[in-house]
């Protein structure tokens, strides 16, 4: 079961001015998994980014996105670079005693993001930035079994509430007015 932290406050989705195609990166983008083991995760960095767009589709905020390597690519009138870091952290024998009890005794653990994104607008080549944290918890249990099909409200809760700051944020600077005919930015406050 996944569980939303309350580190950022539910926004309501804006009417979009304009709905671009994005091309999408994973840059700099590392994974802790415990407190003495690190590595680079383009695939942690993509999953981020994947439910990001899929929030912004949903929202007609774009029209649709691609990773740099495809066909959409040539199309894209902005480019979109994730940076950052996620951190897991776990007790050790807290996850050992749950899995040897078979989940009779609960495990949880804490996966925080700190997640920078920069956004380039493909001809004017004008760039912005945002800046996001937060935090999921997620707890394994034998009592959570019936709610398996809730599991993960938690988690979608969390990367709903980063995908909209972050949008928001951009249109606040100026990002995604109609690129034909740019109208008044005052209309992004509403």
């Amino acid at each position: 079961m996944t569980f939303s932290s309350d580190k950022l406050a539910d926004l309501e989705p804006i009417k979009p001015i304009a709905s671009p195609y994005i091309e999408v990166s994973v840059g700099d983008f590392t994974a802790h998994l415990d407190e003495n083991k690190s590595l680079t995760n383009n695939e942690a960095g993509r999953v981020i980014i994947d439910k990001m767009m899929e929030n912004w589709k949903d929202n007609n905020y774009i029209r649709d996105f691609t990773y740099s390597n495809n066909n959409l690519a040539e199309k894209a009138q902005y480019k979109l670079f994730l940076r950052g870091h996620q951190e897991d952290t776990s007790s050790f024998v807290m996850q050992f005693l749950s899995a040897i009890t078979f989940l009779l005794i609960p495990a949880t653990s804490e996966t925080s993001y700190n997640l920078i994104y920069e956004l380039e607008e493909v001809h004017s080549e004008k760039k912005y930035f945002a800046e996001v944290a937060d935090n999921i918890s997620t707890t394994t249990w034998l009592l959570f079994f019936p709610a398996l099909p809730f599991s993960s409200m938690g988690a979608n809760n969390t990367f709903q509430r980063i995908s909209e700051h972050i949008y928001q944020n951009f249109a606040k600077q100026g990002a995604f007015v109609n690129l034909e005919n740019p109208t008044d930015l005052n209309a992004i406050d509403r």
